[in-house]
């Protein structure tokens, strides 16, 4: 019965494993003690690194040179254990070891309380710049604190248990961070090492991964593994130049490969999923064997419900009640006014028009297409749920100006849509079923079968090099893939996708005015909640995806930017410090880009070659009759303006 089980999961999610299946075992393999053997001994080597790299500094004699000698040394013991590391202690990694440079707020205390950044990545920043010397006191007391937060994280690993099913999950979440932040240069920040470190870490994995090749039944898929690994590794140490490095084709022909196959071998083992061991909900469906998929995310985590789909009725009345205006306080404004399907479920204007037509309100409307992919909503992340994103609509004066009791009262009066509501959900119209309909249809638009999507899943055969190049950039000397980060394109962090960033990058009020002045609009620091309003979050903004974003203009928050073309310039000079506005904690490098014209132009081909909106941009042919109120049988499909 377990067998039969877990075979029907395996044919639900698509994948094709039930000829590779065996039964799943709570008895571990021979290999994890070795693999326990090996973390270990990196474990104490990673704490050996730290302290030679210490000594280093403190050493009278010594110059920058020998420090960054001793850092590459501290940076290559952590890559050898990384995968591990960071799959089993997730967040004292990010905060204390390997997080970004920037300042984060306390996540426990209910206030505002900032925690300035520490770990290797600031000492990096620190260390490869023009006045280390000068700071060399600052450089030792970083790696003090680095030291003093590593012994009881590495106490705790050394007498953590360690299962089969622990070791395959950390190695596919270390591909997916290679293929995410590895080779985009996201924790190296100074030294250029990211094809390099990338390679390490992946010697690593695959050092691991050998050990448990010989229990593979399947001998092709063994041999097949053991070559996508030496492969890929062969490619970053034959070119390991950061702004060169070839990695559109180093995910297709092994990142993705290996991701999909490491699934078949986990399964192959008949080594536990995570889904037996727990109940609670995962960002990544686990048994996708793709990266670049609209299988790749759980949105039943993302909307904060259990494992269940919604009825296809439900979708449906979702959408009708996304296109209705029988939900705004005049009938005549619907989600899709401002969410046009043609226009990427965007409007095409700066900021959307108010309701009455009072002006407009004060953003620039977002795509909503694979919006239920992230943890906070809206651009100031006001919002973490996508039920509290509509309530925000439908009760700001600008927007719907309503409420639900008055909304409620009208759907009654439609035999329709009470049909639809006990059909769906079994009851008559309620807030909680109109919330969870029109989310269920905002779960249904996902995008991730544009061409960039299926030549990276090794599905076409070809794609245009202009749109190669533009990825190659995108994820290399551009730096957009170090804050739009891949498969999503947006601000949600990889490998573990819990948590969207916000960037500061300066956006003027116009980039055609003279003077330049910087937007007002404060952003997450003004969004109500009380942890966001630190300093650092004054004119920061959700990182938003740029897939459909051909679609979507203008763009920016406030539309200040017309075409793609005037973005990638904004970013090319730097963002608004590079332009000489004053942008207190800006976190867009203030350095040009200094990409070139056919470089820029690559970015915008690459940019519009993520366009997937196949299935979603059909309106209702009608909406639901009323009996006795035939003016509002007379509003218009997705609201009158």
């Amino acid at each position: 019965m377990q067998k039969f089980i877990v075979g029907c999961c395996l044919l639900a999610g698509g994948i094709g494993l039930s000829a590779l299946y065996q039964p799943f075992s709570s008895v571990q393999s021979p290999a994890i003690e070795r693999v326990r053997i090996l973390y270990t001994e990196g474990l104490h080597h990673y704490q050996q690194a730290l302290i030679n790299f210490e000594q280093a500094l403190r050493h009278p004699d010594s110059t920058s040179a020998h420090w960054k000698k001793a850092f590459r040394q501290v940076r290559t013991t952590y890559k050898h254990i990384e995968f591990l590391l960071a799959y089993l202690d997730e967040e004292n990694t990010r905060d204390f070891i390997n997080g970004p440079p920037l300042p984060t707020v306390n996540r426990v205390v209910a206030g505002v309380e900032v925690i300035e950044p520490s770990g290797m990545q600031v000492i990096e920043e620190i260390l490869y710049a023009e006045d280390a010397v000068e700071q060399q006191s600052e450089l030792l007391r970083l790696t003090q604190d680095l030291l003093t937060a590593y012994r009881p994280i590495m106490n705790t690993q050394l007498q953590l248990p360690l299962t089969d099913r622990q070791v395959m999950e950390a190695i596919r979440s270390g591909i997916f961070r290679i293929t995410a932040l590895g080779l985009v240069g996201f924790d190296t920040p100074a030294s250029g090492m990211a094809i390099e470190e990338s390679a390490i870490s992946l010697q690593a994995m695959q050092q691991v991964v050998a050990l448990y090749l010989p229990y593979c039944p399947q001998k092709p898929l063994a041999d097949s593994i053991a070559a996508n690994f030496a492969q890929c590794i062969d490619m970053m140490r034959q070119h390991p130049d950061f702004d060169s490095f070839d990695r559109i084709n180093c995910i297709r022909n092994f990142l993705e490969p290996l991701y999909g196959q490491l699934l078949r071998l986990h399964t192959a083992l008949g080594i536990e999923y995570v889904f037996h061991v727990t109940k609670l909900s995962q960002p990544l469906e686990y048994l996708s064997p793709s990266m670049f998929s609209e299988k790749t995310f759980n949105d039943h985590y993302y909307a904060g419900i259990g494992a269940y789909q919604e009825k296809p009725v439900a979708v449906e009345l979702g959408r009708l009640l996304f296109f209705d205006p029988i939900l705004s306080s005049n009938n005549q404004r619907a989600c899709a006014s401002c969410h046009q399907p043609e226009k990427g479920f965007t409007d095409g204007l700066p900021k959307s028009l108010a309701i009455n037509l009072t002006g407009t309100v004060s953003r620039n409307a977002p795509t909503i297409i694979n919006s239920i992919i992230s943890d906070k909503f809206f651009y100031d992340l006001r919002a973490d749920r996508i039920e509290s994103q509509a309530e925000h609509v439908i009760l700001n004066p600008q927007e719907f100006n309503t409420n639900y009791f008055e909304i409620l009262d009208k759907i009654n009066q439609s035999a329709t849509y009470r049909a639809l509501f006990l059909e769906a959900f079994g009851h008559a119209p309620n807030v909680p079923g109109l919330i969870r309909a029109l989310a269920a249809y905002v779960r249904s638009l996902k995008s991730f079968n544009s061409p960039v999507d299926r030549y990276l899943r090794g599905e076409d055969v070809s794609l245009d090099p202009k749109v190669m190049l533009g990825f190659n950039l995108f994820m290399g000397k551009a730096l957009c893939g170090t804050c739009h980060f891949a498969p999503t394109f947006s601000g949600l962090v990889p490998p573990y996708f819990k948590e969207n960033e916000s960037e500061v990058i300066g956006v003027p009020v116009s980039p055609f005015a003279t003077p330049l002045q910087l937007d007002p609009d404060l952003g997450r620091y003004a969004n109500g909640r009380p942890r966001d309003r630190a300093e650092h979050f004054r004119y920061s903004f959700k990182t938003t995806t740029v897939r459909n974003v051909a679609l979507t203009a203008p763009y920016m928050h406030n539309g200040a930017y017309p075409t793609l073309e005037s973005v990638v310039d904004f970013y090319n000079r730097g963002g608004g410090a590079g332009l000489g506005l004053h942008v207190p904690h800006q976190t867009l490098p203030f350095d040009h880009l200094n990409l070139t014209e056919i470089e820029q132009e690559a970015l915008v081909r690459f940019m519009e070659a993520l366009t997937d909106t196949a299935g979603m941009t059909a309106r209702p042919a009608r909406l639901p009759a009323f009996d006795h109120q035939s003016d509002w049988n007379r509003r218009t499909i997705g609201g009158l303006y």
